[in-house]
């Protein structure tokens, strides 16, 4: 099965429970499926620990990870255990279609204050990240790469490649590289772009976690990669400035949050996605978890200080392809299969 581009995390950070001390609310609790590690601890001070102390239910965390897989599975079985879970845009779709999740409630939840397009029928935009590309300034002093169409060219910039072994952002880049307007990168042409990953692929070192995309630049095992926006700042700012990265060509995508079908909570979990749309709280997040926001109202009350690091902000947006999370809910299964038929030739 694959994994989500958050999985290893889970083994990293299992399950946390707030403790008793952490403000109890007066109803119940509601279980937030998500993938464990760090994250675990910035959404607790972010919006768990807000929410408890206006009166909302306890917030309880399952490190395990919300796979699609998982979700869908505990739904059919009836025995579902979690409220709210952390997903991806197309996995929404995805399970919104199979009936594992349920519809948002936007009674509850405000759709204006979910950045475009990002509200969706089965999630919730809760923020946001970008793919882009980092590279290290030390093997291209002389002429730093300045997007998609100097990754592919191996001759000119020579070394190894790293692109995430589950597609997302590596397929995008691969139309970008082919010469697409970041405007028809969609629908993607998976015959072009497995010709381009075909060209690329004795040159190509895949990552599946972003601790191992990091590492990779670090150890030079890679002179660039297409990595999260937000793996590509702690790289700059550890190697002081050798491995560099630009927002030009990033593929934005969303963070959603999304409710099982039949949940123990209830519409309680609509509660707590309503309160985690406070823009406030989302910069928060973002400042603990090096990603964007969601809410268009804390993208413009973003401080000075992380404008730089928010893909949202109109002059790195500018710069950026929107995920069609729609085209991967539609053709996510048929893609994974010519990709990884292609990474598992001799």
């Amino acid at each position: 099965m694959r994994l989500s581009r958050r999985s290893l995390l889970a083994s990293l950070g299992a399950t946390l429970t707030l403790p008793a001390s952490a403000a109890p609310g007066s109803g119940g609790e509601i279980v937030f499926a998500t993938w464990g590690g760090t994250e675990i601890k910035n959404l607790t001070r972010a919006f768990a620990t807000p929410f408890q102390n206006a009166g909302g239910a306890n917030i309880v965390f399952d490190g395990t990870g919300p796979t699609e897989g998982a979700i869908r599975n505990m739904v059919d079985s009836g025995d579902v255990g979690w409220d709210v879970c952390d997903a991806d845009g197309y996995s929404a779709i995805r399970l919104g279609r199979t009936g594992a999740l349920s519809a948002i409630d936007y009674s509850i939840i405000d759709r204006s204050l979910v950045t475009s397009p990002f509200a969706f029928d089965h999630g919730v935009g809760g923020y946001t990240y970008a793919y882009v590309l980092a590279y290290d300034t030390e093997l291209y002093k002389e002429h730093p790469p300045q997007g998609w169409v100097d990754f592919w060219d191996v001759k000119r910039f020579p070394g190894k490649r790293g692109l995430w072994r589950w597609m997302n952002g590596g397929f995008e880049a691969a139309m970008l590289s082919a010469g697409a307007a970041r405007n028809k990168v969609y629908p993607i042409d998976l015959t072009l772009v497995m010709e381009r990953m075909k060209q690329l692929k004795p040159h190509l070192q895949t990552w599946e976690s972003g601790a191992q995309s990091k590492q990779m630049m670090v150890d030079r095992v890679v002179g660039m990669s297409c990595i999260w926006h937000s793996r590509a700042v702690q790289l700059a700012a550890e190697s002081k400035g050798r491995i560099a990265w630009t927002w030009a060509d990033g593929i934005l995508y969303p963070g959603v949050w999304v409710v099982p079908k039949n949940n123990p909570a209830g519409s309680q979990a609509f509660q707590f996605i309503a309160s985690m749309q406070d823009a406030q709280r989302q910069m928060n997040f973002s400042g603990l978890q090096g990603v964007g926001p969601c809410n268009p109202n804390a993208t413009k009350a973003m401080p000075a200080s992380l404008r730089p690091m928010d893909p949202t902000q109109p002059e790195n947006r500018a710069q950026l392809v929107t995920v069609d999370s729609t085209w991967w809910a539609d053709n996510y299964d048929l893609a994974m299969k010519r990709f990884q038929d292609l990474l598992n030739q001799g």
